[in-house]
């Protein structure tokens, strides 16, 4: 067996705006303006249509609740996954697409994955004559989430190898999910998509990987590869700090780290970390109350959670301080906000039809 490790679990999940703009397009089709799908997720329309910065793995899962739940379109994450092609990843989108082969272009995938916004894998196993491609969730997400995240990333990854130009790509399509309907019917890249198992996966004749591309080019691929060197060598930019700090203070499943646990983390002291957030006129407070409020808003309007295990889970000290917090956030406390929403949410599901499920796909 041989595979091309990816960690599904990294610290450091960021996103490309072009994955939050596809999925703007693919709501807004469906009726949910892009203000209501950016609802509470800290990201204006303009902020997205620039594509000038990156946005968290929150943030993007955040936004897919909101376009879900104003549509109704319990498959939009591969609605949107399948939009998401290649050319949406610059010069990493390029040097997988001039690679000699598929597996050529997995390899890429795997060395440039924070490039091309891989956040589930996708890990290559050569099993007897099938190779087959796992995705993992990442784990410190609610379950709802993961399976949201695995959907898109699926269907990402099925679009980018279409984007391959293969002669012919017939495969097994396994969705595990547990939050999917498993009579929808799926279709991507030609392929029925079966919903079940205990791991999604991609299966598919082992002599495809090294049949050649037609659109193979050593110039361009090494030119693109060593571009992409580069990159990855200016990954740690300032820009890229303050991610990857929202990453770590949001995406961890015990209690959030302090600075200087996050400093090492980040394999530099805590004066340093320091030092560079200020060059960015920010600081860890400041981040660290950003997430906290997103970290909030989306346990009172997601779960079922008491204030006093929310508190605890984002170190407040007690309940009243996280109370006061909430409350200096989004003008309510915790119990009146959530009273609101399932309010909200009741009428308008009254207002609806039940059974919207968009449950026919097609590529």
């Amino acid at each position: 067996m041989q595979r091309f490790e990816s960690n599904a679990n990294a610290t450091f999940s960021v996103c490309h705006m072009a994955e939050i703009a596809v999925l703007l397009e693919a709501a807004e089709k469906l009726g949910a303006s892009p203000m209501c799908t950016l609802h509470r997720t800290g990201l204006t329309p303009e902020v997205v249509a620039r594509g000038e910065s990156q946005a968290t793995l929150a943030q993007l899962m955040s936004a897919l609740g909101n376009a879900i739940e104003r549509t109704n379109d319990r498959l939009l994450p591969v609605r949107a996954g399948a939009k998401i092609h290649l050319s949406a990843f610059g010069i990493a989108g390029y040097a997988m697409w001039s690679a000699a082969s598929l597996r050529a272009a997995l390899e890429l995938a795997t060395t440039y994955r924070p490039l091309l916004g891989l956040k589930c894998g996708p890990t290559l196993s050569i099993e007897g004559n099938s190779a087959v491609l796992y995705f993992s969730p990442p784990g410190n997400l609610p379950e709802t989430q993961q399976d949201f995240c695995v959907e898109m990333e699926l269907a990402k990854v099925l679009t980018f190898i279409g984007d391959l130009q293969l002669d012919e790509f017939s495969a097994e399509i396994m969705v595990s999910s547990k939050t999917l309907p498993e009579n929808a019917t799926l279709k991507l890249l030609g392929n029925d998509v079966r919903i079940g198992g205990d791991v999604t996966q991609i299966k598919f004749d082992a002599r495809l990987l090294d049949e050649s591309l037609p659109q193979f080019n050593p110039v361009t691929n090494r030119a693109c590869v060593r571009a992409c060197d580069e990159m990855m060598c200016n990954y740690e930019s300032t820009n890229d700090l303050v991610v990857k700090v929202r990453a770590l203070l949001s995406e961890t499943r015990g209690a959030i780290p302090t600075l200087p646990e996050v400093a090492s983390s980040l394999c530099m002291s805590a004066r340093t970390l320091r030092r560079r957030l200020e060059a960015m006129e920010t600081s860890y407070s400041e981040i660290l109350d950003g997430v906290r409020k997103s970290l909030a808003i989306r346990y009172v309007s997601t779960t079922q959670l008491t204030t006093e295990t929310i508190a605890e889970r984002l170190s407040y000290s007690d309940a009243a301080n996280f109370s006061h917090a909430f409350k200096r956030w989004t003008g309510e406390a915790p119990r009146a906000y959530r009273a609101k929403l399932i309010a909200g949410r009741q009428g308008r599901y009254n207002e609806q039809p039940s059974g919207l499920l968009h449950a026919a796909f097609a590529a």
